[in-house]
Order: structure tokens, then C-alpha cells, then sequence
């Protein structure tokens, strides 16, 4: 009884009661002697339940019933996708057979090709709809999750136009998405936020926009400037329909067009937004103002302007102190 080696996987061998267990853990030793040791803990508290693991739905089926049961009333965009993702990989095993080292494998290679925010995204959801699985019934044991070594996100990332980029972008753009870019630089609106825009959000009089749904699931209202009045007057206005008419596919070559032409590098559509963030705090100051336009949950999200904030009240007292009619002799 303990741990043994088998090509490139480790295995633990027990006995529960008079029966003696073999697992398959993965290629993490360490990781062998941890689950070995909570089989020995879980055995001796009565709390290990091999025969109703063996009877859990396939992780395909408890899927299906999630989603008919709750998912399909989620309002965050993109479960849907999720939810497939997790199926193509886990969707044949039952829910009691998915290993840490099956969800490690799967959160890596995620993270590798796409981004580790990405990764960890993904694991904060997979966590609770297996927490749903135990609830409901379906599946017994230790959430395989909770193992898994999450890397650490890189949020230092701040790429944000000055105004001479601002100038020579907009110049570079085609009719066709210029006043997308101009809406996503005076409004500091997501990507998704702004396909979504229909003509009956937008109160050109009282000039606001209404978010009805965003990525933190709440509605917010975002003042219009004279700049992005004038730029929804040309467009129309008309009463119904979506704003912005352009296939993303149309978007994403003309703005690489933009960016070429206006030799601008190393710049994303998502960095449009914090062009609007950076800008707007280096002339407000304001932080708490920040955050309801941009629609963070919580205060630290916005704090990663904050230091723009300071740079820019040192760089006016530079020029108050240059300018104040005092000698330095005392």
C-alpha cells in the first residue's frame, strides 16, 4: 500500500475495508501523496463513498442538466462557450473519475494559449458548478479544483494613446469604424458594450447613454460630451437598431489598418479603454468617478490608475513652482 510508478503516471494503492484500491493521479508525485493520504483520512472518517462515485453522471450529462436547470438563466455572456469548452475535454469521464491532475492539464494548456487571466477565469467557474454537482447529489468527494496551482495574472499591462497617437489614429481610420474608436475613447465602453449599443439606449437630448447589461451584470449611465453628441448626430439618430453596423471580422482589419498607417505598435481595442480611464484621471483625479463609468465591482480594480493620478499632480506643481514669483534664499 502507498505510491508506485507506472510509465509516466504515479498511482496510489489502499484498501478500503477488505478491498484493496488502485488510482491513477497523474505525472505529480507530491500530488499522489496528497490524495493518498486524504483516501486514508476520508476512509477512516467514513467519508469515502466509492460506490456512489460510481453511479455520478458523465460530466457531458450533468452539464446538460446544469444548463437546463440554472445556466440558461445566467446573463454573463459567454457560459454558453464555456460550458462546451469543458465538454470537449471532460464530457465522456464520469464527474467522480476528473483527477486535479486532469483539471491541471486542461488549466494549463488554456493558459498557454490564451492568457493565465483567461485560465483562472475559467477555473472560477468550473469550482462552484462542481460544488453544484455535490449539492445536487451527482458527485461525492473532493472538488479536483481546489488542487489545482493557478499562475499568478500579469495586470501590470496599462498601454493607453497619447495625444499625438490619439491625433494620428483617428486621422488613419476609414469612415467605417471611426466612430467606433471615438465612442470607445470618450466613454471608456468595452468592446462587447459597444456592438451591443441600440439607438433606444442612447438619449441624445438628455445626452446619456444606458448600459443595460454588462460584464458585471449591472445596468450603468454614461454622460455624452458635445464630441460623441455630434459623432451619434452624424450616424443619425434613429429610433431603434443597433448603433454600430460593422461584422467584427470588418472591425478588427480595419482597425490593424489604423494602427499600421498611424505607426502605432503593441496597442490592442481593448487598450482604447484604458485610454479613456488614463486620460480622464490625469485630468480629474477622480477615482471613484472612474470607477462608475467604467463599471468596476470594486475600488481596486480602478486603483491601477491611480498612480497616472499623482504623476500628473506633480507634473502641475512642477509648473505652479516654475511659475510662483519666489527666490530660494531664506
Amino acid at each position: 500500500m502507498g505510491i508506485l510508478r507506472k510509465g509516466e503516471n504515479w498511482y496510489i494503492d489502499y484498501y478500503c475495508g477488505n478491498r484493496r484500491k488502485r488510482e491513477k493521479i497523474g505525472p505529480s508525485k507530491s500530488l499522489a501523496r496528497e490524495v493518498l493520504l486524504k483516501r486514508q483520512s476520508e476512509i477512516a472518517e467514513g467519508k469515502y463513498f466509492p460506490e456512489r462515485n460510481k453511479n455520478s453522471p458523465s460530466f457531458h450529462q450533468f452539464v446538460d442538466k446544469y444548463w437546463a436547470l440554472e445556466g440558461c438563466q445566467l446573463k454573463a455572456k459567454g457560459v454558453r462557450g464555456v460550458l462546451e469548452a469543458f465538454k470537449l475535454r471532460f464530457g465522456n469521464k464520469k464527474l467522480a473519475e476528473i483527477t486535479p491532475a486532469d483539471v491541471q492539464a486542461y488549466y494549463n494548456e488554456t493558459a498557454d494559449r490564451t492568457t493565465t487571466a483567461t485560465a483562472n477565469r475559467q477555473m472560477n467557474f468550473l469550482s462552484p458548478l462542481l460544488n453544484r454537482a455535490k449539492e445536487w447529489g451527482d458527485f461525492f468527494g473532493e472538488n479536483p479544483v481546489a488542487k489545482v496551482r493557478r499562475r499568478r495574472e500579469d495586470n501590470r499591462r496599462l498601454r493607453f494613446l497619447s495625444v499625438d497617437e490619439i491625433e494620428r489614429l483617428i486621422d488613419c481610420c476609414s469612415d467605417r469604424i471611426r466612430p467606433i474608436l471615438i465612442c470607445a475613447m470618450l466613454t471608456g465602453m468595452r468592446r462587447g458594450e459597444i456592438f451591443q449599443l441600440r439607438w433606444e439606449n442612447i438619449d441624445i437630448e438628455r445626452k446619456m447613454i444606458y448600459i443595460l447589461q454588462s460584464k458585471s451584470g449591472k445596468p450603468r449611465e454614461l454622460p455624452i460630451g458635445e464630441k460623441l453628441s455630434s459623432t451619434f448626430k452624424t450616424l443619425g439618430p434613429k429610433k431603434e437598431g443597433r448603433v454600430f453596423g460593422i461584422p467584427e471580422i470588418t472591425l478588427r482589419a480595419h482597425f490593424q489598418k489604423a494602427l499600421v498607417a498611424a505607426r502605432i505598435s503593441d496597442f490592442r481595442f481593448h487598450d482604447l479603454r484604458h485610454t479613456f480611464a488614463s486620460h480622464f484621471i490625469m485630468r480629474t483625479g477622480d477615482l471613484p468617478a472612474l470607477q462608475k463609468l467604467l463599471g468596476h465591482s470594486s475600488p481596486e480594480m480602478t486603483q491601477r490608475y491611480a498612480h497616472l493620478a499623482k504623476e500628473h499632480l506633480a507634473a502641475k506643481i512642477g509648473a505652479f513652482d516654475a511659475a510662483m514669483p519666489i527666490g530660494t534664499r531664506c
